[in-house]
């Protein structure tokens, strides 16, 4: 018995590694190894004051810290029975956008499509093809630009707030918003073709899984039809080689992200991305992880159209800037949300003052841990014995980015 290791992989966010185990001459098994050490976000929960939370998980990542913000004030506003306008919605769904433009033109344009084009970095592709990495820049710093607007700063930002913001945006700063949306288009447009000549990588999930709208939600729903609260069919387990559990829904291993939210929600699309949909549907239908990648660009074209749609109806009916009252009670909330990267999850229990009795987080990573080490498994007996190590390694990192993982996100607390 002998052992492939990937020590590191590059170009994704956080500490994570796998090994490769292979048994007379077979693949036998892949581990996905997240290393990176515990990070006890849910426990420096207890005991908080409700309005201290949001701000302290948004420290839980600089790339979605947005996802984890507004899954934190759902999560608290439905254990206190909290109902907040349509405007506040809006612009919750517009700091999304945000995020999912920055993160999604990083992980395309920098991380995978070096792959694309046979060069170890963005930075070395640049020299070639430096209009692709200019436009991926462009919309990265758009999605920046709304996040710092909505959220309050580009990483870490404090605006969202239980019941609504601490500062709401000015009328040139949505307008602002509307005209860039429509201009760089263009860009994201091209994208979807760039990414769709990539080829067939790793498995394809048995189930998807996502939130009933597009970018937040009241539960999730699955590929097999149902419509229900995590804790229903979703069961975590731990890792002796993980600092991340894994998660299987009944059982059986599934996939959040880019890719399910598309087959499963993809009557909810803007006209343009929902047409790309449709032209590229039979393709993503296939399910390979690595059209994940392709899936993600559509979602490009999604966000810019709906950002100028809600930046639309803000300026059209005038921003109130209204906060809600919030009364702490005891009660229970779960908010979900999608990160770039699929589902994320925030459930908390109160007491009548208001502080954090109980925490859990799962992350989108965390949640498709297994069907990465599924997704290597399957590509490295293909590709076993057919090429060099290093040929083979290079592989088995492009099936891991395809997932667009976070790693730093996924690590839990883990009781012995």
């Amino acid at each position: 018995m002998v052992s492939i290791e990937i020590e590191a992989f590059t170009r994704v966010e956080g500490n994570g590694g796998a090994e490769i185990v292979i048994e007379n001459g077979h693949v036998k098994e892949a581990k996905v190894k997240i290393f990176e050490g515990p990070r006890f976000f849910e426990l420096l929960t207890l005991g908080r004051h409700y309005y201290d939370v949001p701000d302290l998980e948004a420290r839980i990542c600089a790339i979605c810290y947005l996802s984890h913000s507004v899954a934190s004030v759902m999560g608290i506003e439905r254990a206190f029975g909290v109902e907040v306008p349509e405007e506040i919605k809006l612009l919750r769904e517009l700091a999304l956008i945000g995020e999912f433009l920055e993160s999604h033109a990083l992980h395309l344009y920098l991380l995978v499509a070096p792959d694309l084009f046979g060069y170890a970095d963005a930075i070395r592709m640049a020299h070639k093809h430096g209009e692709i990495v200019k436009e991926g820049i462009t919309i990265k710093a758009f999605g920046n630009y709304i996040r710092e607007t909505i959220g309050g700063r580009e990483i870490h930002g404090i605006n969202v707030k239980p019941g609504g913001f601490g500062r709401y945006p000015t009328v040139e700063e949505l307008e602002k918003i509307e005209k860039n949306s429509e201009a760089l288009l263009t860009f994201a447009k091209r994208s979807v073709g760039l990414f769709a000549s990539q080829e067939f990588l790793g498995a394809r999930a048995k189930y998807y899984v996502a939130t009933d709208n597009y970018l937040y939600g009241n539960k999730l729903i699955a590929s097999d039809g149902e419509s229900f609260d995590y804790f229903e069919h979703i069961e975590e387990r731990s890792l002796p080689y993980s600092f991340a559990k894994q998660s299987l829904y009944k059982g059986e291993v599934f996939m959040v992200g880019a890719l399910p939210r598309l087959m499963l929600k993809g009557d909810m699309l803007t006209p343009i991305a929902k047409r790309l949909f449709e032209d590229h549907k039979e393709k993503l239908s296939r399910g390979y992880v690595s059209l994940n990648n392709l899936a993600q660009a559509i979602e490009l074209v999604y966000t810019l159209e709906r950002a100028k749609e809600i930046a639309g109806m803000l300026l059209d009916r005038g921003v109130k800037g209204e906060n809600v009252p919030v009364e702490p009670r005891e009660g229970e909330g779960i908010g979900y949300v999608e990160a770039p990267r699929g589902a994320l999850i925030h459930h908390y229990r109160t007491d009548d003052k208001g502080r954090i009795t109980y925490s859990n987080i799962i992350t989108p990573t965390a949640f498709n841990h297994a069907m990465m080490e599924l997704s290597l498994h399957e590509e490295a007996r293909k590709r076993y014995g057919e090429m060099s190590e290093s040929e083979f390694i290079q592989k088995m990192e492009e099936v891991a980015r395809a997932f667009d993982p976070c790693i730093s996100c996924s690590v839990h607390v883990v009781k012995l």
